[in-house]
C-alpha cells in the first residue's frame, strides 16, 4: 500500500492502520484513508456527489498524480479520502442520511449467485475445515429462505431506495458511517437489518431492544418482506467464511456465531410475528410454526 500512497500522491506515512475497510494513516495532524473499491468507480463518484451535493464533507477524495480521483495498482482500483472529523465518533441516531439514490441492486440474483461460489469454495478449499463443514449448509438454508422472499419482491420502488451501507459495524463510528466506499444504493431496510445482526453478534441487547427499534419505522409490503429477508441472509457467517478461505483467518471465529444462531432464530421469529400482525409477509414454515410454539 505504500507503494501506491508514495507514488501516486507523494505522500510519506510512517504507519498504516487497517480501518474502515481501508488503510489509514496520518501526516501532519492531516487523517487520510485509502480504499480498495469493491464496486466499479462509476458507483462510489456517483455516491460521492451525491454526499457532496447534500453538503456531506466528511471524507473528500484526493486527486493523485495525475489528477485522477481513482489510482490503478497490480489490477485493483483505489481512492484515496483525507478525512474531515472525527472519525471515532459515534453516530449519533439524529445523524443518519437520508439520501434518495436509485437502486439496481437485485438481492436474490446476488445471493443466488454467491451460494454457488461458496459451495465451490466448500468443495474446493474447506475440505479439511470442520468446523466449516459442521455448519455452513445451516446458513446455506437461511440464505435460501431469504432468495425466496426477495424473489418475491424484486421490483424496487425507486422511493423506498437510499444510499446505504454494505455493512454496519457496531458501534457506528463516523469512520465507517461516512465512508462512501462502505455505501452503495440500495432499499432503506439494508441498514437497519445489517445494524440488528452486527448488533446482535457483538452486543447481544435485550429482544425488547431490538422489537422496539423495528417497530419505530413505517414499512410498505415490499420493505417489510425484504427486512425479513434481510435479517435471514446470514452476512455475518459469510463475512467470517471469506476471510477464513481467503486471508486464513482461524475457523474457530465462527464458534460464537454458532454458539447463538437458536437465539438468533428466537428473536427473527419475534421479529417476523411482530411483522406479520401489521403487513402481508411470506410464509416460511419452519418460522411459522416455531412462531406458533414460541408464543403459545
Amino acid at each position: 500500500m505504500e507503494n501506491i500512497i508514495n507514488f501516486y500522491y507523494n505522500l510519506y506515512p510512517s504507519e498504516l492502520h487497517k480501518m474502515y475497510n481501508g488503510f489509514y494513516f496520518v501526516i501532519n495532524g492531516y487523517k487520510f484513508l485509502l480504499i480498495e473499491l469493491i464496486l466499479p468507480k462509476s458507483h462510489i463518484l456517483d455516491i460521492y456527489e451525491k454526499l457532496m451535493k447534500n453538503n456531506i464533507g466528511f471524507y473528500i477524495i484526493i486527486l493523485n498524480k495525475d489528477n485522477n480521483p481513482v489510482s490503478n495498482f497490480d489490477n485493483k482500483e483505489y481512492v484515496l479520502l483525507e478525512i474531515n472529523g472525527d472519525d471515532k465518533e459515534v453516530l449519533k441516531f439524529e445523524e443518519q442520511i437520508y439520501i434518495p439514490s436509485k437502486s439496481n441492486v437485485i438481492w436474490g440474483k446476488l445471493w443466488s449467485e454467491r451460494i454457488d461460489y461458496y459451495e465451490i469454495q466448500i468443495n474446493e478449499l474447506a475440505q479439511d475445515k470442520k468446523i466449516i463443514l459442521e455448519s455452513i449448509y445451516y446458513y446455506i438454508g437461511l440464505a435460501e429462505n431469504a432468495i425466496y422472499i426477495a424473489n418475491k419482491y424484486k421490483d424496487i420502488n425507486e422511493n423506498e431506495s437510499i444510499i446505504q451501507h454494505y455493512r454496519m459495524n457496531v458501534p457506528i463510528k463516523k469512520g465507517d458511517y461516512f465512508n462512501p466506499g462502505n455505501m452503495l444504493s440500495d432499499v432503506y431496510v439494508r441498514n437497519i437489518a445489517e445494524y440488528i445482526k452486527n448488533s446482535f453478534f457483538c452486543e447481544k441487547k435485550e429482544d425488547k431492544y431490538y422489537l422496539e427499534y423495528i417497530d419505530s419505522f413505517n414499512y410498505t409490503e415490499l420493505s417489510a418482506n425484504l427486512l425479513l429477508a434481510r435479517l435471514l441472509y446470514p452476512s455475518y457467517y459469510f463475512d467470517i467464511f471469506d476471510e477464513i478461505i481467503l486471508n486464513d483467518k482461524n475457523e474457530d471465529e465462527l464458534i460464537l456465531i454458532i454458539n447463538l444462531c437458536y437465539d438468533f432464530e428466537n428473536i427473527l421469529i419475534k421479529i417476523y410475528n411482530l411483522l406479520q400482525k401489521k403487513y402481508p409477509i411470506v410464509n416460511i414454515n419452519w418460522i411459522r410454526k416455531r412462531t406458533i410454539n414460541l408464543l403459545q
